[in-house]
């Protein structure tokens, strides 16, 4: 039994590989073909470790992840596509889920085996109403090419300027600048580095505390505990903004409404205030001045005191300024900690409330408390875990704790309880060490002045060569696309832009429904008026000239919708879509849209709409003749969007290039 199973399916692989398979083109017919291994196999196409008998491709039932196993039946839906052969027209793709539906999606109808239907329109049919729609395009395309032209003529517009060269000159400056710029940061960085060095030398031979602090980065240190402490002060912010936001709603709401999960959390933030509202002291302000308090201590007088050697204060004073420092940092570590479990708590009563409150008794506080409390998540849209010092941190704060207590032995200190006992006891000591230790920390300190001015001209040199060479790769990328496409941008935009500064008066008007549209396009004082048709009707300004954009991408949209709209009845779009293997699709129609530049106008700054924003509109062009408004919507409230046709939006170089199918 088992060898007449075998050999039934080795006889229908036979017979399939003797026939194309249904749904596929010629060209991908050998995709289809049976696994050498084993003649009655086939694998899925995207997932080759799925293998199925030969008799299981396009038996209706989908076997692959991909679909590929039924590219002639409708089991796989959209995973899988149909290809219509179309003899005579488009051959095209189908999404799976059209086949076998009872309409012929194929203008052959191959999608529909069963014979029973047949397309409204024939392939033949389709082929002549696209061959009236090229000549059509094309016609209309000559004479609005030329109409343009004849403006250009009438307003003296210079077309020979040369858009390229202008590129290519501004590409060979960048070019030399951003050499330049390299050279001069090469030569920074090594001026750089040989200062450090020098420095370096000096510190080690004269100053080998300022060496050491130099080499525990305390900036990195600063920076580290500048983060806590601004979380701290984010933290103080958030608690009193949430704070505020509950004692609203603890102060006007409607208890005898009755809604229980705000009358339950409104008792729980009550209590919970009532045993942690004096245990936290929140002031966002105070964590900003303590940060800065730090940062300064840390980066500024640290540093200094080390480097001329001697300190205001004395030894014990320094140690517990640096002790001081260390327990704030400490506590505000606790205290993040502390004030983050607080608002996990609040944040927690404030979610139910926002997500389970009764809207059916319309309390206008509870409602204004949720609508506060969305803002606040919306602007802060969690509340962050408290950060801690890494270990590696601590590890350089405790190196930093043993220099300061070393430096505080060694520094020249006042004594504040024998201030002239140590002026009498040590006064030759005191000028012997400020002769020659005053001269070592001017010469410290200028060398540490010169690191400075070096670093920062190093950073603008380093930002300025960035900065060039991002413009240098666009503008290499720009012109990396063919010299025609460029020269037909800037030609379009050089050429648009004289005819919309020439253009006088340049206006067009049109009646649409019950209102009478005047456009303007020149661009000093272009504007669009909108006025009722009738005898003193209201006039109003929907906006004035604002800028003009070339969008092709755009463009095409609006151009296929137009076929679709004006090709409805006779789906001649709707047999030129391709659907793609990325559930998208795209229309067989060559370069056909490329006819149009693209063009489109911003007008902005009209009158208010009645408690509304100022009027704006958009014009969309598409190329004719003779200019004419076809259409207006409103898009969004005081939005117009204008449909436009005439010389402006012609591209002059277009030449048509027929889909491959034509």
């Amino acid at each position: 039994m088992l060898s007449i199973l075998r050999y039934t399916l080795f006889l229908h692989s036979v017979y399939a590989i003797a026939n194309s398979v249904h749904g596929v083109p010629d060209s991908l017919q050998h995709l289809y073909q049976p696994l050498e291994s084993d003649r009655t196999k086939w694998a899925c196409l995207s997932d080759p470790s799925v293998i199925l008998n030969y008799s299981q491709i396009n038996d209706d039932y989908c076997d692959c992840p991909d679909g590929s196993d039924e590219p002639g039946t409708g089991a796989c839906g959209s995973l899988s596509r149909f290809y219509c052969p179309n003899e005579g027209f488009a051959p095209r793709y189908v999404s799976g889920f059209k086949v076998g539906d009872g309409v012929c999606d194929c203008c052959d109808c191959s999608d529909e085996t069963d014979g029973l239907h047949t397309p409204e329109l024939s392939c033949s049919q389709l082929r002549d109403k696209f061959d009236l729609l090229v000549k059509r395009e094309l016609q209309q395309h000559e004479r609005g090419a030329r109409s343009l032209l004849k403006l250009e003529h009438k307003y003296d517009v210079d077309i020979q300027q040369d858009p390229v060269s202008e590129q290519l000159e501004n590409l060979n400056h960048l070019e030399h600048r951003s050499s330049e710029l390299s050279q001069q940061l090469k030569a920074c960085v090594a001026d750089l580095a040989s200062l450090k060095k020098d420095y370096h030398a000096k510190l080690q031979q004269e100053n080998p505390l300022m060496l050491r602090l130099e080499q525990i980065d305390v900036p990195h240190i600063s920076a580290v505990i500048g983060q806590i402490f601004a979380q701290a002060e984010t933290q103080s912010e958030n608690y009193q903004k949430l704070v505020k936001i509950m004692d609203s709603l603890r102060e006007s709401y409607n208890r005898n409404l009755n809604d229980d999960v705000v009358n339950s959390n409104v008792e729980k933030y009550i209590e919970f205030m009532k045993s942690n509202r004096k245990d936290v002291t929140v002031s966002s302000s105070l964590d900003r001045t303590q940060r800065e308090q730090i940062e300064i201590y840390l980066n500024e007088e640290l540093p200094s005191m080390v480097l001329k050697g001697s300190s205001r204060l004395p030894s014990a004073a320094i140690e517990g300024k640096f002790s001081m420092a260390k327990t704030l940092v400490a506590v505000k570590v606790k205290y993040c900690q502390r004030l983050h479990n607080v608002l996990k708590v609040l944040t927690a009563i404030m979610d139910d409330i926002s997500e389970n409150y009764n809207v059916n008794f319309q309390d206008s506080a509870v409602k204004q408390t949720v609508a506060a409390y969305r803002e606040f998540l919306a602007q802060q849209s969690h509340i962050s875990e408290p950060s801690s010092l890494p270990s590696e941190s601590l590890q350089k704060l405790g190196e930093l704790e043993g220099l300061v207590k070393l430096a505080s032995a060694k520094l020249i200190t006042p004594s504040w309880e024998e201030k002239s006992s140590f002026f009498t006891n040590f006064n030759g000591l005191f000028h012997n060490l400020v002769s020659t230790f005053g001269t070592r920390k001017i010469s410290l300190e200028t060398l540490k002045s010169k690191i400075l001015v070096m670093e920062q001209k190093c950073a603008a040199l380093r930002k300025e060569s960035r900065t060039k060479r991002e413009e240098l790769r666009q503008l290499e990328e720009h012109l990396s696309k063919s010299n025609a496409d460029l020269d037909s941008v800037h030609f379009a935009n050089n050429a648009v832009d004289q005819l919309l500064t020439k253009l006088s008066p340049g206006c067009i008007e049109e009646k649409i429904d019950n209102y009478i549209y005047q456009i303007c396009f020149n661009k000093e004082n272009g504007m669009i008026v909108q006025k009722e048709d009738k005898s003193g009707g209201n006039e109003v300004s929907i906006g004035r000239f604002e800028s003009f954009t070339f969008d092709q991408k755009q463009s095409y949209n609006r151009y296929a919708d137009d076929l679709r709209i004006e090709f409805s009845e006779s789906d001649l779009v709707t047999h030129l879509e391709n659907d793609l293997d990325n559930f998208n699709s795209e229309l067989l129609i060559g370069n056909l849209p490329e006819g149009n530049s693209g063009l489109s106008i911003e007008y902005s700054h009209g009158d208010k709409c009645w408690n509304g924003p100022e009027r704006s509109a958009k014009i969309y062009f598409k190329c004719a003749e003779n200019f004419k408004i076809h259409g207006v919507q409103e898009p969004t409230r005081c939005h117009y969007s204008f449909d436009v046709s005439g010389p402006l939006g012609c591209s002059t170089d277009f030449n048509f290039k027929a889909p491959t199918w034509y």
